[in-house]
């Protein structure tokens, strides 16, 4: 029997891990650093919204992929940093940040 390596937890840790400290049900949420998404789908289905955003454009093309097959329209990917983001703008009642340092 193989098992797979991987350097990330295994699908929903990450999730209920948050959960423990903050409910993502029917939040607006910032994700900064979401890279392609990872996490961001594991919560998205309970969120009212995310805005996920990272730097890189490669992995935000390969995000909004995913999210076109999955069906989901609550996610909002944007190739940007948290210095690019307007000092007003739409609320959010939590802000992800994980994976990014």
């Amino acid at each position: 029997m193989a098992t797979e390596i991987s350097a990330y937890p295994r699908e929903g840790l990450e999730r209920r891990l948050i959960e423990r400290f903050v409910s993502l049900r029917r939040k607006h949420v910032l994700e900064i650093g979401c890279g392609d998404g990872r996490l961001t789908f594991q919560y998205a289905s309970v969120a009212t919204s995310v805005l996920a955003i990272d730097p890189d454009r490669l992995s935000i093309e390969e995000a909004t992929e995913q999210q076109r097959r999955r069906g989901i329209h609550n996610i909002d990917f944007r190739v940007g940093s948290i210095e690019g983001l307007p000092e007003r703008g739409a609320p959010f009642d939590v802000a992800l940040f994980s994976w990014s340092l």
